[in-house]
C-alpha cells in the first residue's frame, strides 16, 4: 500500500521536521502503528536513504511497543510436545474439589493506611470466580491441578463440597 516509511507518515500530516526526529512523529501520531505494517522494505522504488529510513522506523517502533504480558497455553511443549499450564493462573488462583475457583479481592494489599477496619475486613475474603472465568481456568490448566489436593489443617476444607445442590451432593439427605 505504502512505497515508503516518508509516505506513511506524510499522509498523516505534512513532514517538515528531520529524519533524525522520526520517533517522536512515531510516538505521537502513528499509536496503533497500523501503518507500520504496510511499509514494505524491498520496493525497488524507494531510495537507499528511505530504506534506510524504514529500517530504523521499524527499530524505532520494536523499541516503544509495550510488552504485553501473555497469558496464554502452551499447547506442545518442545521436549516431549504436552500441554503446559499457566503458571499465573495457579499463583492466583485456587482450585475447589467440585470445580469451582476461588480468588482474593483485588487490592487487598495496596494503601491499607487509609482503608477503614470494616474495608480490610471485607478485602481478607475469598471470592468465587463465574462460570465463565471457571472454564478458562480449567482451560489454563493441566489436569495435575485439576485433581484434588489435601492439605493437614486445609482452611478451605468447607467449601470443597456443596451439599446444598443434588447434583454435587455427597450425604444423603436425611429427613426427620
Amino acid at each position: 500500500m505504502f512505497r515508503c516509511a516518508f509516505t506513511a507518515i506524510r499522509r498523516i500530516r505534512p513532514l517538515s521536521i528531520p529524519v533524525y526526529n522520526t520517533a517522536r512523529i512515531i510516538k505521537n501520531d502513528i499509536k496503533t502503528f497500523s501503518t507500520l505494517k504496510n511499509i514494505q522494505l524491498n520496493t525497488p522504488l524507494c531510495s537507499q536513504q528511505s530504506l534506510l529510513s524504514n529500517k530504523r522506523v521499524l527499530e524505532i517502533s520494536k523499541t516503544i511497543l509495550p510488552s504485553v504480558p501473555a497469558r496464554s497455553v502452551t499447547k506442545f511443549s518442545l521436549k516431549r510436545g504436552k500441554r503446559k499450564t499457566v503458571k499465573a493462573a495457579v499463583r492466583r488462583f485456587f482450585r475447589l474439589h467440585w470445580g469451582g475457583w476461588i480468588r482474593t479481592k483485588v487490592g487487598r494489599q495496596k494503601k491499607l493506611w487509609k482503608k477503614s477496619l470494616a474495608q480490610k475486613r471485607r478485602l481478607r475474603q475469598h471470592v468465587f470466580c463465574n462460570a465463565t472465568q471457571n472454564t478458562l481456568l480449567d482451560k489454563m490448566v493441566t489436569k495435575f491441578w485439576k485433581k484434588p489436593k489435601y492439605y493437614v489443617e486445609d482452611p478451605y476444607a468447607p467449601y470443597h463440597t456443596r451439599e446444598e445442590y443434588y447434583i454435587t451432593r455427597k450425604k444423603p439427605i436425611t429427613r426427620n
